[in-house]
């Protein structure tokens, strides 16, 4: 009886084969490769022989060679068959394998000092985007110009608008975009005015125009006024572009990316209406947007007082829930701030808004669209 060749396992791939593989065991027979599988028999000369590795962590060990078929692969399963093929093989084809396994040591080397390097970069960039993320809000809003601005603007309400119940015709949405074309009459901006069905006390300003509008806010204020006071502040965040620096900011570092590309793609700038809950103005964004809102209601030539009086509303809603104090928190220190600038102010009222707000909210309450309860 001859003395049993040492063997090490296989999954053998090529020709004809199941694409998964199949199991084979292998042997060297003399210089040559001996390969046996249910399916066959093959003694692969030496001068055939190539070994190459694969996988994600370049630990897979192939064994190949080409036949008149066409090419067939036998993949070391295991630790065990890699140093079983080393013990195994003859110098020529053992001298192949250690010049591709130093080969794959140094690639691996330096796949390992890539990735940390590129670590180690990520780090820094976030860190730095931490440390200077008010400046780097600043230098991407002063690098996004009016047409840019418009079209981001453009996007958001385009991805809010399926969820939105928009008022498109009727008293209600003439009455809010006359008061609106009056107030920016000056402005260079495109605005548009949106009234939305929903019984919350809310309204908010996107970046570039789009200004929305709830009817639960429309049913809050007590005139036209009170409205247009609410909408100059709104306006305001436009024109001072804080809504376009609060999105940025909330984006973060895509943002600033997309800026740095001139990028202004659906990709970079996607599912921006999902920030919008975030966009909560600071206090000084609040005073500014205050003081701003009076001198855009002292331009279009409507009083001040209307501003004032839902302004103090909304000190007294202070402990009620609504999405307008979310984003504008209210104060007795704002409101007396507000009441100030406006005895500073010089009266110097144009005409009057002929607006029957008390008949707005009736037909607003009257439709079918809009939600039963109408009271505040």
């Amino acid at each position: 009886m001859g003395i049993p060749v040492p063997e090490f396992k296989v999954l053998l791939y090529g020709p004809s084969l199941h694409p998964s593989g199949i199991r084979a065991r292998a042997r060297f027979e003399g210089d040559s490769l001996a390969v046996t599988a249910h399916k066959g028999f093959f003694l692969v000369p030496p001068h055939l022989i190539n070994l190459r590795t694969g996988g994600f962590d370049g630990r897979q060990w192939l064994i190949t060679w080409a036949a008149q078929e066409g090419t067939y692969s036998a993949m070391l399963q295991s630790e065990e068959a890699l140093e079983a093929f080393i013990q195994l093989a003859p110098e020529e084809i053992g001298r192949q394998f250690r010049q591709t396994h130093k080969s794959q040591l140094l690639t691996g080397r330096r796949v390992i000092i890539g990735l940390i390097v590129l670590a180690l970069l990520v780090l820094l960039i976030l860190g730095l985007f931490q440390v200077n993320a008010d400046r780097l809000s600043l230098w991407a809003v002063s690098h996004i110009n009016q047409e840019q601005e418009e079209k981001l603007g453009d996007l958001i309400y385009a991805q809010m608008r399926p969820s939105l119940k928009v008022l498109e015709t009727g008293v209600t949405p003439a009455a809010v975009r006359a008061i609106g074309k009056r107030l920016t009459a000056e402005s260079n901006y495109h605005y548009q005015f949106h009234v939305v069905v929903d019984p919350r006390i809310n309204a908010y300003a996107l970046p570039g125009g789009h200004i929305v509008v709830y009817t639960g806010l429309i049913n809050a204020a007590s005139s036209a006024g009170e409205a247009a006071g609410v909408l100059a502040h709104e306006i305001s965040h436009v024109e001072k572009r804080h809504a376009l620096r609060n999105m940025v900011h909330a984006l973060g570092l895509r943002a600033i990316l997309g800026v740095a590309l001139g990028n202004y793609s659906g990709g970079v700038w996607g599912n921006l209406a999902e920030h919008l809950g975030s966009l909560n103005y600071s206090r000084e964004l609040e005073s500014e947007a205050d003081m701003e809102g009076l001198e855009t209601l002292h331009r279009a030539g409507i009083a001040a007082n209307g501003m004032e009086t839902f302004f103090a509303k909304m000190t007294q809603w202070e402990n009620a829930t609504t999405h307008l104090l979310s984003r504008h928190p209210a104060g007795d220190e704002r409101l007396a701030a507000l009441r100030a600038a406006i005895a500073r102010q010089p009266i110097e009222a144009g005409p009057p808004l002929q607006i029957d707000w008390e008949q707005i909210k009736s037909d607003l309450c009257d439709s079918a669209q809009n939600q039963p309860d109408c009271s505040v």
